[in-house]
């Protein structure tokens, strides 16, 4: 007779699967090992990416401030070609000293623009020496300029033209004492194309706290460079010994952590932050003044200022070279015999630094 099995007694017979302890230790021991060498892995691929990104933010705030400098120094010089014509009902009597003259308009006549007064055969340039607005002018009714007349102008009947006329500033960087340098650089012009000029200083200032970085056995600073820039307010040309600039408006961050030793007068690569190798001296009436044909700028950015995975000092350089045209073009206008026609370095430049220049 047949015996119907028992599904379950026979599972209740049958051994149980498991772990033994020794089993568990073994396999948890392996479990360390692979992790104890992943780990490292990952930890050291985090710390990588954390610097190419800190890196790269660097990069990238370094390259944008190039940017802007490339742009700036590039209009350094520049005073816009305004050419309008305006009139004047005045009559004009010759005179050898300095009068002044009521025109329809003066708006972008600035001190150091030539005009060019009349027609015909009384057809003159005169220079600028001051407007009705701007400070220490001897002109007290609007719309007046300053200069020296050596013809008769009659707008009584007809009001004769006036037109302006602007050269270049051969001296858009300032290179006299205590202006641009190795660590700063000062310029001027119509850096916003919008018919202002503007005064521009770009210059370092150690970090604080103070922070040194030796590299290849030399000790260098940590800096940021600073940018200011203030429109320039013109004054009556005649001198005037009581006149003072005015201040600089103050400075913003640029570029942080550049690396620079001020007593060789260089970065890293062993160049100065701002060079200027094509200098031309030219004869500006009644002076000489030198102009600058180049400015050659690098930068040199610590990062962090240590690289996160090795803790060895970490940089990199950025450099160009700028040629503004404008500094160029009054050089031609020197030697074709025109230097009496180039602007002054207008009347309020430099400008003093407050003492919050650097905040």
């Amino acid at each position: 007779m047949l015996r119907r099995a028992n599904p379950l007694s026979d599972l209740q017979k049958a051994p149980q699967a498991g772990f033994s302890l020794i089993e568990l230790m073994v396999s948890v021991a392996i479990i360390i090992l692979l992790m104890s060498a992943v780990f490292p892995f990952l930890f050291e691929s985090q710390m990588k990416y954390q610097e190419n990104q800190v890196v790269s933010e660097a990069n990238q705030g370094a390259r944008a401030a190039m940017e802007v400098m490339t742009q700036e120094i590039g209009q350094a010089g520049f005073n816009p070609d305004f050419t309008t014509a305006k009139t004047s009902s005045a009559t004009v009597a010759v005179n050898s000293s300095p009068q002044c003259v009521t025109l329809s308009n003066i708006d972008q006549i600035n001190p150091g623009d030539w005009v060019a007064v009349d027609t015909g055969p009384n057809h003159e340039l005169v220079q600028v020496l001051s407007t009705s607005n701007v400070s220490g002018t001897p002109c007290t009714s609007p719309n007046q300029i300053q200069g020296v007349f050596l013809m008769n102008h009659d707008g009584s009947t007809t009001p004769f033209p006036v037109t302006s006329y602007k050269m270049p500033y051969g001296s858009g960087i300032l290179q006299t004492s205590g202006t641009s340098n190795d660590q700063r650089l000062e310029f001027f012009g119509d850096i916003n194309q919008d018919d202002v000029i503007r005064y521009v200083v770009y210059s370092l200032s150690p970090v604080s706290p103070a922070t040194t970085v030796s590299i290849n056995g030399t000790s260098y600073t940590l800096y940021n460079l600073y940018r200011s820039m203030t429109t320039v307010p013109f004054t009556n040309l005649p001198a005037s010994s009581t006149y003072t600039p005015p201040a600089n408006n103050q400075a913003s961050p640029l570029v942080a952590n550049v690396l620079y030793n001020a007593t060789n007068q260089s970065g890293p690569t062993g160049e100065p932050l701002f060079a200027y190798p094509n200098q031309i001296v030219i004869g500006v009436v009644p002076n000489q003044i030198t102009v600058v044909g180049t400015v050659v700028v690098a930068i040199s950015v610590a990062v962090s200022p240590k690289s996160l995975e090795s803790q060895l000092p970490q940089w990199f350089t950025m450099a160009t070279q700028i040629r503004p045209l404008d500094l160029q073009a009054a050089v031609t206008v020197n030697n074709a015999g025109g230097a009496i026609y180039l602007p002054p370095l207008p009347k309020s430049l430099p400008m003093t630094f407050p003492s919050n220049y650097y905040p």
